[in-house]
Order: structure tokens, then sequence, then C-alpha cells
């Protein structure tokens, strides 16, 4: 299916599973009618670059870029924008006549995320010192801060960004101090760069001004919540993530983003989904169809939507084998969970895939759970299942169960009746919210 398109962009990174990228720009193609455009993610590191880039056609018209190809971006543009090599940084890699265009809109992305919040203040503070830091420095000073604390743990690499700032800020004045003391400081803003939990919030006083949290899962952060409670207006890291993505899709498509679009694509995409796992014959799908008929929700099955790429899974695995198959699995899952609210149905091995455990983390994940003799029972001699052509299938039935039983928030009975099973799902579920 990624062959049909005639233009394509993506997202790059390691890991790149997680990246709502997808979902905001497929959003933006349908909400204009690009039905020539696709938007895909490419897992890679920062040696793998230079030969990915090298390898696009005509048909390649920009690129997304996440951690850790930020600063690779600019070794192998032909070319980068004044931003871009002030921040020694891109997010971005647009094609133009002359190559391959290094841009950021990561720095802009906050200043817009920021200024409908904008007071006017020449103070501020940074909590962490690594790469978002550093956008956060730049765009602190184009709103034209003049006083910056950072608070870090690690003190050596805060004393970095300090450098770097003096470079490319100057205009700057920048002390550090220790994180453990950022509650009790008078910056009216605070600008938290740091991954969810990172920044304790114990101690915060009643205060004004405005928080920015990176963070954009698991909405509203501990650390959002602390400095509502405490009278800061608060920001997520969902306004940074939409207004960088608008730019990029300006940038790629050239025509203004429809923000309204995207910004319902995020509201989707972090919601958390219902999620089925368990065995073959475990009734997944049959169970998931009347689940989202009670919950009145779509339901998805990642088996049937592998199929619709254009063969069966026995035709993938006789083809590509298990590695193969399971790598396009993880895509379609990512895709899944970080699309619209939905039931969603895996294959039965879909957990034994590390990215895809990862991606089920914050998702209410059902295992429907029954003995191998009933799943065998149920199957039979279904051709169409690699599964039961394996010598050591208890073994895998075993093994499985444990990353089902890690993977799953509750275990339901599913040795009875499909509808029996869907209502007992359906009670768990409600006992949940």
């Amino acid at each position: 299916m990624w062959d049909d398109f005639t233009v394509k962009a993506a997202v790059l990174g390691c890991p790149i599973a997680h990246s709502l990228s997808p979902a905001l720009h497929r959003a933006g193609y349908a909400a204009l009618g690009l039905t020539e455009w696709s938007y895909g993610r490419f897992e890679l590191v920062a040696d793998e670059l230079a030969d990915f880039v090298d390898g696009l056609d005509e048909q390649w018209r920009g690129l997304s870029l996440t951690m850790p190809l930020k600063d690779a971006a600019l070794m192998v543009a032909d070319e980068a924008t004044v931003l871009a090599v002030r921040a020694g940084a891109a997010n971005t890699l647009v094609r133009t006549e002359n190559g391959w265009l290094a841009d950021n809109t990561d720095i802009p992305g906050l200043v817009a995320a920021l200024r409908p919040a904008w007071r006017g203040w020449t103070q501020a503070a940074i909590l962490g010192a690594g790469a978002t830091a550093r956008s956060a420095v730049l765009a602190l000073d184009e709103l034209r801060v003049r006083r910056l604390r950072v608070y870090a743990r690690n003190l050596d690499r805060a004393a970095q960004l300090v450098t770097w700032a003096g470079t490319v800020a100057p205009k700057l004045t920048i002390e550090i101090a220790e994180l453990s003391t950022w509650t009790s400081g008078d910056d009216p803003v605070v600008i938290s760069t740091l991954p969810g939990g990172a920044a304790d919030p114990t101690g915060l006083q009643p205060r004004s001004g405005l928080l920015f949290d990176a963070v954009y899962a698991g909405w509203p952060t501990p650390l959002a919540q602390a400095a509502g409670a405490a009278g800061m207006e608060v920001i997520g890291g969902a306004e940074l993530l939409l207004a960088q993505a608008a730019l990029q899709f300006e940038l790629f498509t050239g025509q203004a983003p429809p923000e309204l679009a995207m910004r319902a694509a995020v509201a989707a995409a972090l919601s958390p989904k219902i999620v089925l796992i368990g065995f073959m014959g475990a009734g997944k799908t049959t169970v998931g169809r009347a689940l989202a008929s009670r919950l009145g929700m779509a339901f998805v099955d990642s088996d049937e939507l592998i199929e619709a790429r254009g063969r069966s899974i026995a035709e993938v695995f006789a083809a590509d084998g298990e590695a193969g198959f399971r790598a396009l699995e993880a895509d379609v899952i990512a895709d899944l969970l970080t699309g619209p609210p939905a039931v969603i149905a895996l294959g039965g091995g879909a957990v034994s895939t590390s990215a895809v455990r990862e991606l089920l983390r914050g998702h209410q994940v059902l295992l429907l759970d029954i003995t191998l003799a009933e799943a065998l029972a149920r199957v039979g001699g279904d051709e169409g299942r690699p599964m039961l052509a394996r010598d050591d299938l208890s073994q895998v039935y075993a093994a499985r169960q444990q990353l089902y039983s890690d993977a799953a928030s509750a275990v339901v009975d599913a040795s009875g009746d499909p509808d029996l099973v869907a209502e007992a799902a359906f009670r768990v579920i409600r006992q949940s919210r």
C-alpha cells in the first residue's frame, strides 16, 4: 500500500513506534483532500540516516526527525536555515530544488505554544539540560526573556548548556541550580523539559505564573496537577507537538495546516484504547465486536488490517519469516494505538515484540484467558494459522501467557459463550472508570 502513494513523507527516529506524527499529518492530508500523500514511520539511528536519505526518490517531500537524529540531520542536509544552524539541531528535512533543507520547527513551535499565555515576563526557569532544553533557551530568547535559571540534576551538563547559550543567545543571563530546589524559586515561568515523573513538585507553594510541561502522554501529569493547584497557568506538551507539526505540514505541502483537524487527531491519539490480547482461539475478534457494540466504539482487528495490505498472514510468514511479520504487525499496531478511540484486537503473538509491549502502556489491556486445550479445540486445523505447525506449541503458549499477564490490566475468563465473555469484559471496563 505504501507504494500506491505518489507523494511521501515520514517520521524517523529510535524508538519511533510511539510517535504521534503520523496521526497528525495524515489527519491534515485527509482534511485537505490530499489523497496522493502518505506519511509513514521508520526506525533509524544516527549512523543510518545518510544512507536512508540518499535512497529516497523524487516522490519524497519531507522528513520529521526525532531523537537521536536531530544533530545528524544537519550533516546530511544540502543546506540549512539560520535557525537550524543556530540551534545546532534540525527536526525537519524538506526537499527543495537544491536538495534537502534542514529546518527546526521545535523552537517556533514552542514559542507558538507559549505565546497565548505569555505576559511579557523577562525571567524564567528551565527544568533539565538536555536537547529539549536547548530549544527552550532559544524560544525564551525569542520571547525576550533576559534572566534564566537552569535547574538540573547533572550540573556539568547544565554548565555545557550555559556555555552553548552564551554563543547563540548572548543577551541571556543564566545561572544554574540543583533540580531539587526548583519549587523554592521565584521564577514566574517554568519550562519543564523532563520526562514524566522526573520533576518532583513536592513543596510547591501557591504562586502565579506559567508552567509548560513538555510531556504530552498521561495528561495531566503530577507536575501539571501540582502547578495548577498552586495557581499557575499550565500548558501541556500536546500544544508543542501540534504547533511544530503544523509548521512541518506547511513546509512539506505548501498549504496552510488544518489545525482543527490536527488538534482533534492529537486528542484522539492520546485517548486510552481498549486492547484485547490472548492466545489464538481466545475469541478476541468475536468478543471485541460485541464489546465495541456495548461501548458504542469502533472495533479494529490488527490481523485484518495486516491482510488488507494485500497478503494473508500465512503468505507474509512464508515470504518474510516471523521477523518480517512481527515488524509489519508492530507498525500496524503503532498506528492503531496512536489513532482514534477503539476496541482493538491484537494477534496472539503481538506481545512477543518489545515495541508493542511498550506501546500498550497506558491503555486498558484485557487478557482473554483460555487454556491451550480449549484454544486448539476452537481453531482445529485452520491452515491459515502458522502457529499450529510449530513443534514447541506448548512452550510458546506458556511463554506468551507470561507476557500476556505482564501486559494486561485485567484478566477475563474467555472459556464461555462470546456474548457472556463480552459482558464480563464490559463490566471490568465500567468498574475501572
